[in-house]
Formats: structure tokens, C-alpha cells, sequence
């Protein structure tokens, strides 16, 4: 009886122990995330910020420059339709977005993901049945990834239209790159103490037009990326 009395307080001992890490690591995080959310989300992967609600401080001009940038960095995600999956986190929006990323990367840099030295490279190490034409490396993936969403954590799989080849560490994609076919009407952009808010309009001259608000966290480094999409 006492073996098994001793065996249990251990067990209670050690998760109380157990317990009382996680408290702290958790509260380390939200003491860390307070003063520099950003880096957090940078070391962890996680969305730990909250900007939808903060109050707007300033409007700016529905056809400056700023409104061309926050447009172009848009119709990334558009892809020739006006129906738009909504995310509330950066995190989220990954696997709705990921065949676009990858096709805005290869229609603005089409001679460098198509024919280049690599692929052939690959293809003579034991790929020629595979005809690979295009070839988008994982670490520039990552990359835009982190400057479209801000994320510095990426898993690597296959989209509709982009297959990952795990074998080559890249996406391949049977077709051509595809433009932009919907017009976009900003509405109007308001300022926060950390992001852009644009309310803006998609229309393809066939269905009703589609209104959504997109908001433009700031990279530390500079720039924007996409926070939240919401109809």
C-alpha cells in the first residue's frame, strides 16, 4: 500500500511540475507578444496579433499610390475571379493561395522558373520521362510566402494546378502563367497604429460585383503583407 501511495504522489508531483512549465511558457509568450508580436510569430509560426479591431487614424486617396501598391498586391490573389476564400489569419490563407503565389511568381519571373539550368540539371540526373519545363525552388516559395502573409513557417504539398516534387525541393506546373481578368475598384483605404484597410469591389462584367475588406500588416523589415480577407 504504501509503494503505491508513494508511486502516486510522484505522478502528482510531476504533473503538477508539468503543469507549472506550461503556465509559464505560456504566460513568457503573452508577456513577449505584448511588447513584440511580430517576433513571436516570426519564432513560432503562430498569429498571436489582433488588428482587425484597431481604430483608423487616417484615410488615404482611392487612386494615389498607395492605393496602386495595396491593388497589385491584390490581384495576386484573384486569379481571374472575383470570388475570393476569406481567411482571418495570415496561417489561414496558405492553402486557398497557394497555387496563386506561385503563379504570380512564375508570370513575373518566367525566364528564370522556365528552361533554367537547374531543371535541365535535374532532368539529367535521372528525370528526362518527366519533361519539366518549370521548376520553382521551396526556399523562394518561402520567401514570397513570408513577404505575401508574413509567415516564416511553410508546408511544402502539392496545390490544384502546382505539384510539389519532394525529389527536387520545388513546384512544377504543367501550364503557362495565367493574368489577372477581373476589375478592381477600391473603395476606400483607411490607416491604422499597424496595418492598411482597403474595402474594395471585384467585378467580371457577367456576375454581381463582390465586395470585400482586405487589411495590410506591416513587415518589420518594411512592406506589407496580408493579415485578414473578409466579405
Amino acid at each position: 500500500m504504501r509503494y503505491y501511495r508513494r508511486r502516486y504522489r510522484r505522478r502528482t508531483h510531476r504533473g503538477t511540475l508539468i503543469l507549472l512549465l506550461v503556465l509559464s511558457a505560456v504566460f513568457l509568450v503573452s508577456c513577449v507578444a505584448g511588447a513584440n508580436p511580430l517576433w513571436v510569430r516570426s519564432v513560432f509560426g503562430l498569429d498571436v496579433t489582433h488588428f482587425d479591431t484597431e481604430p483608423s487614424v487616417a484615410s488615404h486617396p482611392t487612386d494615389g499610390a498607395l492605393a496602386a501598391e495595396l491593388c497589385d498586391m491584390v490581384e495576386i490573389l484573384t486569379a481571374g475571379s472575383i470570388y475570393l476564400d476569406t481567411f482571418r489569419t495570415p496561417s489561414q490563407a496558405l492553402t486557398s493561395y497557394r497555387d496563386a503565389i506561385l503563379n504570380d511568381m512564375l508570370r513575373d519571373n518566367y525566364l528564370r522558373y522556365t528552361g533554367n539550368t537547374q531543371t535541365l540539371s535535374l532532368e539529367a540526373q535521372g528525370y528526362p520521362q518527366a519533361q519539366i519545363s518549370t521548376l520553382i525552388t521551396a526556399e523562394d516559395f518561402e520567401a514570397a510566402v513570408e513577404r505575401c502573409f508574413g509567415l516564416a513557417s511553410v508546408r511544402h504539398q502539392s496545390g490544384e494546378v502546382f505539384e510539389y516534387r519532394k525529389d527536387m525541393r520545388g513546384y512544377t506546373a504543367p501550364l503557362q502563367a495565367w493574368l489577372p481578368s477581373v476589375d478592381l475598384t477600391v473603395q476606400s483605404i483607411e490607416e491604422t497604429a499597424h496595418t492598411y484597410r482597403m474595402v474594395f469591389a471585384l467585378s467580371d462584367g457577367v456576375h454581381l460585383p463582390q465586395d470585400y475588406t482586405v487589411t495590410f500588416a506591416r513587415h518589420e523589415s518594411g512592406g506589407l503583407y496580408f493579415y485578414s480577407l473578409e466579405q
